[in-house]
């Protein structure tokens, strides 16, 4: 009758759905077993197949200049608000039942979130499977001495030193350092990594390399939540912040480009993005990595002796000082709801994929700059 409207039966779509919805359970369980075997990952995933997907990946999603991941995760959060809209229409316009709609909503994230989590741990997240770096490596970074650690910041501090004064010229330029053009630091990032690979025994069966990292249109996000950079599986693309501090920007994009490279681990990520960039035929990059093992070797030595720690401290050069001051300063600013969100979101990412110490892994990689430097006869540089 006119005035009266129907409501029309919408069909839920249930199996098809959930099927979608258990194949990301199922790969997650996998993924749970393969903990409990990671000589086996390693030698068919970690040695193998991660690898040749990354690589694949990253060089398709390559051709593109600008990031893919920004578009899909876009696309995505369209595709949810989308259908909310749809459903909330349909309910309002009494053409819809709300119960229906809810459950409808449901399924297809459901389905979503599925097979997002299958193909994170078929492209990538397998590699959290792995043997850590350090077992790999047959290194042992524990139970470090003060003595130890003292000789190896006071190394990099040194060298931080050197570095600064060849690039600048002075002791104190007066200003914050800034760095080469994003493009040529990228060249020379790009040219580090076939030594290190051969110290850390990287995999054969990446053999198309990879793409080069891209800056993130979205830098004023991640400002916010205080991330310098991301790695997105799905796309094989290492993404960084633009306005990361030049004194930190080749470590981050090193750090990125070890994900891309099958390092998950946040501070085997750390470790070889460090070791790539002190590899580099140029000044820059390796300033960077020295600022930053410094930095880690200090928080470190200050957990036993804060004031020997702060001694230490004081034979910067007062340039290198500044450009770690700046940097604090630069994130400092975004300090904030936001920032603390998205830390407690990557914690627990983090312990999902049995990261020890879920957030907290990001300065392990201390330890594995010990161990590195053991295995070099004590130290980081000079063996």
């Amino acid at each position: 009758m006119p005035g009266m409207s129907t409501v029309m039966k919408h069909e839920l779509q249930w199996r098809s759905r959930l099927a979608l919805a258990g194949t990301g359970v199922a790969t997650f369980i996998v993924f749970r077993l393969l903990v409990m075997a990671p000589g086996f990952t390693e030698a068919i995933y970690g040695r193998g197949i991660g690898p040749l997907f990354a690589s694949l990946l990253s060089n398709i999603s390559g051709i593109v200049p600008v990031s893919l991941a920004e578009v899909v995760i876009v696309i995505f959060m369209a595709r949810q608000l989308s259908g909310a809209v749809k459903g909330f229409s349909q309910v309002r316009n009494d053409n819809r039942r709300l119960v229906n709609a809810v459950m409808a909503g449901v399924l297809r994230l459901s389905a979503d979130l599925g097979v997002v989590v299958a193909t994170f741990y078929l492209v990538w997240g397998f590699n959290y499977a792995r043997p850590s770096l350090e077992s790999r490596q047959q290194w042992n970074g524990a139970k470090a001495e003060v003595e130890e650690l003292t000789r190896l910041a006071q190394e990099m501090i040194k060298a931080a030193n050197y570095e600064y004064a060849s690039i600048t010229g002075a002791e104190d330029s007066g200003q914050p350092t800034i760095g080469p053009q994003h493009a040529d630091l990228i060249e020379q990032l790009s040219a580090c990594w076939e030594a290190t690979d051969e110290i850390l025994g990287a995999p054969q069966s990446a053999l198309l390399g990879f793409g080069n990292p891209k800056g993130s249109w979205a830098s004023i996000v991640l400002d916010y939540g205080q991330t310098s950079g991301f790695y997105f599986p799905w796309t094989g693309e290492a993404n960084y912040n633009r306005g990361t501090p030049d004194v930190s920007t080749p470590q981050v994009i090193a750090h990125e480009m070890s994900h891309q490279r099958g390092f998950a681990r946040e501070d085997e990520a750390n470790f070889a993005g460090y070791l790539a960039a002190s590899l580099s035929d140029e000044s820059y990059p390796r300033y960077s990595a020295y600022v930053f093992a410094q930095r880690q070797l200090l928080s470190a030595l200050s957990g036993y002796d804060t004031d020997h720690a702060r001694e230490l401290v004081r034979q910067r050069l007062p340039g290198v000082q500044r450009d770690i001051r700046a940097a604090n300063a630069y994130w400092q600013q975004f300090e904030g709801h936001a920032s603390r969100t998205t830390r407690s979101m990557n914690n627990a990412y983090l312990r999902t994929n049995r990261v020890p110490g879920g957030i907290l892994s990001y300065n392990r990689s201390v330890e594995l700059l010990i161990g590195y430097a053991r295995s070099r006869g004590g130290w980081l540089i000079n063996p």
